[in-house]
């Protein structure tokens, strides 16, 4: 399991963490830690369980220890618990080594793989920038989306196991580890070279995903510095076109073994 990996890569840096400020928007959550790091995920509203609210940590998070938060996948998983936990970890994640940073890291996911002309591209889930920097691409592209209000020319996910098939590379939004489904996609891109997990909820954890197939991780370091813009937005319901200028984007390879 991908998130297991993740999460004990990611235990030694949170045993001394403990909730500074937490907060749950209509699209994002953001998470402060005791040392002022952050992290922030994407709530999946549509998919949160009736009862989810009924957290029995509801206002007991600040202050609670980052690791006991993190734990909740185990004891309590739902995509909530998921999603804080990624938070948590991408929080302290430690410094990325120079020869898994990608020369240009804070570049956008499209451009951290090569789209050959003829490649026939997948997108699991709306990803809008690399959907807006592919619209023009020559080869077939496929996008699947559960919500398909999202957009024109989205196919629904039970396409999947027919088209991800085909794809050469393939571009994945970081929310599907928080619902359960990455390893499921990762299963059907049996022809991909490249398969490029993007996004905010995207953990920072290349060796975590060493043999899953994932080439790239596209993801985010929040800037400490800004903690206090990040949390208020997240208050009054930004998204993440408004709250990605005070984060810095990475693009990282996944070591091979």
């Amino acid at each position: 399991m991908i998130l297991e990996r993740v999460f004990q890569e990611g235990k030694p840096y949170l045993k001394d963490r403990t909730i500074r400020d937490l907060r749950i928007g209509l699209e994002l959550l953001a998470l402060q830690l005791d040392d002022g790091s952050l992290g922030v995920t994407y709530v999946l509203k549509n998919e949160l369980e009736h009862s989810c609210g009924a957290s029995p940590f509801s206002g007991k998070y600040i202050g609670m220890s980052a690791l006991e938060l993190a734990e909740q996948i185990f004891h309590k998983p739902n995509v909530l618990s998921t999603a804080l936990a990624i938070a948590a970890l991408n929080a302290v994640a430690p410094p990325i080594s120079d020869d898994l940073l990608q020369k240009e890291g804070n570049r956008d996911a499209v451009f951290s793989v090569d789209v050959n002309e003829e490649d026939t591209v997948g997108v699991v889930g709306h990803i809008g920038p690399v959907i807006r920097r592919l619209k023009n691409h020559p080869g077939d592209m496929h996008i699947f989306e559960r919500d398909l209000s999202k957009g024109d020319n989205l196919k629904s996910e039970n396409k999947q196991a027919t088209l991800l098939p085909q794809c050469d590379v393939v571009f994945v939004t970081g929310a599907t580890i928080i619902n359960g489904s990455l390893e499921n996609v990762l299963s059907l891109c049996t022809k991909a070279r490249e398969i490029v997990l993007v996004g905010s909820s995207a953990p920072i954890y290349p060796k975590a995903f060493t043999g899953s197939g994932v080439t790239v991780l596209a993801g985010t370091r929040w800037l400490p510095e800004n903690g206090q813009e990040i949390l208020t937005g997240v208050s009054q319901s930004a998204g993440m076109q408004q709250l990605i200028k005070y984060g810095k984007k990475l693009s990282l390879s996944v070591p091979k073994f």
